[in-house]
């Protein structure tokens, strides 16, 4: 499973609390295939946490960047299944009803690429209603603020004036829709709320004309999506999914999800096997995790009770006396007749030596016992931030990623440990030797290497955003870019096309130079 925390600087904010809380008693109550689970939420240590399902999977957004990265792309029957998957699951929040059939009004309100999982398996799964708006007390939307991501608002929801109800998820979804298709965005982009519903107004470039592969029919869906006007649009999220599937059919639901699932894996094999690594040394990682509670279970028993937590192990026989009684005569109740053992008297001479050996043979036990204790191998648990990174021990890989459990190590003696692999900078920490120490738990942060990006363009003088991010003019140098991490750039020039492209520096390189097309120009 997930445990979803409060940020620690916000960990003391009522308000915040009030959210997390919020979310999941509402979260909750939505069981569905396309919405992620939750289970619990609870409270320990003065931290409030919510554990929900673990999606074997990356994010829409991931998805898109992913497939760009590998020269891939979804098919249009993959794309429209993605969003038939989360329209299910949002009409069933949409339609949610509390124990008396009361509608709960449910709306998402920030459905976007970030809030809906792909599992490796080709299932879509919504997730993060921490500001979805409900007809109860567990409504964490503020009525007059503009809340969700820019990019996929509606524009009766930005305007702050409106009324607006479940169609502003279904406005998103189109977007989401649009994108998966044609790699591009239906809107212009937005910096403010006023441009943002100016924006909503322009026309939308139909599907078909940026990829004529596309079918004709997609191009009316997606326009009454996108309506303007809430009324124009799909009354709710299952009159959407109808249309879809009157796309898709006659093309088997089930041999799309399996292409869709193949292909996910093929993109992410080496995420998958990341994750697989990681994953394997659960089992230990909790089994250790469970005996060390125990241990401080067992000592916090001590402290209080003032005695051991278990029962002593009974002292061994001693090694037998010199002499024994006589046997019982035959016919005599052997039950509660244990054998008498006769008791010899000695001189001093001979008392004093056997003290002595006493002694001796104490001593050596003790020495065994603690030489045994310094000597036994233990077991080295690894975490990092972030996780999944190589480790090495003494020089030599040990073929784990984080989170890892190192068995068989000889903590007596000091060893030095290092997490990081390529385009990372790699955090090491030397193990020093602790007296009888059997588990010894490793924390390390591993920070992203960073560089500079040279961005050129053909003509010159584009405006360049980073991730969404305005950078300046090309050509222009972006320092302190982290190199491990893929980034979107985006090129604006009038007259000229948007030039949308996503790279990853550590395997791409640090500098390009794009031609821009020309409006109007012949592709």
């Amino acid at each position: 499973l997930v445990v979803k925390r409060i940020l620690p600087t916000r960990a003391k904010d009522a308000g915040f609390i009030r959210m997390l809380v919020n979310e999941a008693k509402l979260t909750v109550q939505l069981t569905h295939n396309n919405i992620a689970q939750i289970y619990e939420c609870g409270i320990i240590d003065g931290t409030y946490f919510i554990s929900m399902e673990l999606v074997n999977g990356v994010s829409m957004k991931d998805v898109m960047t992913g497939m760009q990265r590998a020269g891939q792309s979804l098919s249009p029957e993959e794309s429209i299944f993605l969003i038939l998957q989360l329209l299910q699951g949002l009409d069933y929040a949409h339609k949610k009803t509390d124990a008396t059939g009361a509608p709960l009004h449910i709306v998402h309100c920030d459905v976007s690429p970030d809030n809906a999982l792909v599992s490796f398996a080709g299932e879509v799964k919504l997730l993060d209603f921490g500001i979805a708006r409900a007809a109860t007390g567990l409504s964490n939307y503020k009525e007059g603020m503009l809340m969700g991501k820019l990019g996929y608002v509606a524009p009766e929801q930005a305007s702050l004036e409106q009324s607006w109800d479940h169609r502003v998820d279904i406005f998103a979804a189109g977007i989401l829709l649009y994108e998966l298709l044609t790699k591009q965005k239906p809107f212009p982009r937005a910096t403010d709320v006023e441009s943002l519903v100016a924006s909503r107004k322009a026309k939308v470039v139909p599907a078909t004309t940026v990829d004529p592969r596309l079918p004709r029919d997609i191009d009316a869906i997606l326009a009454k999506a996108l309506a303007y006007d809430p009324e124009k649009r799909y009354p709710d999220a299952r009159s959407f999914c109808e249309a879809l599937v009157d796309v898709l059919f006659p093309t088997p639901h089930s041999q799309i999800q399996d292409l869709l699932g193949r292909q996910m894996q093929a993109v992410f094999t080496d995420k998958i096997q990341k994750m697989r690594a990681a994953r394997g040394h659960d089992p230990l990682v909790m089994k250790v995790l469970s005996n060390i509670a125990a241990q401080q279970a067992a000592t916090q028993y001590e402290q209080l009770s003032g005695g051991p937590a278990l029962t002593p192990r009974p002292a061994p026989p001693p090694a037998g006396p010199i002499f024994d009684a006589p046997e019982p005569r035959q016919g005599a109740r052997m039950a509660h007749a244990p054998r008498q053992r006769a008791v010899v008297r000695r001189g001093p001479s001979l008392l004093a030596a056997a003290l002595i050996g006493l002694v001796f043979a104490v001593g050596g036990a003790i020495g065994l016992h603690f030489g045994e204790i310094r000597l036994r191998p233990g077991i080295v648990l690894v975490t990092s931030e972030p996780p999944g990174i190589p480790v090495t021990l003494d020089g030599n890989p040990t073929g784990l990623v984080t989170p890892a459990a190192l068995e068989g190590i000889q903590l007596f003696r000091p060893h030095v440990l290092q997490v990081g692999e390529q385009g990372m900078r790699t955090a090491s920490e030397t193990l020093q030797p602790r007296w009888g120490e059997m588990v010894r738990r490793v924390h390390v942060r591993v920070q992203s290497a960073m560089g500079a990006l040279v961005i050129e363009s053909d003509p010159p003088g584009a405006a360049l955003q980073l991730d969404d991010r305005p950078v300046g003019v090309t050509p222009v140098t972006v320092s302190g870019v982290k190199l491990d991490q893929p980034h979107r750039l985006d090129l604006a020039l009038p007259g000229y096309e948007l030039d949308q492209f996503v790279v990853l520096p550590e395997k791409d390189g640090t500098r390009f130079n794009r031609r821009l097309q020309a409006k109007g120009a012949k592709r």
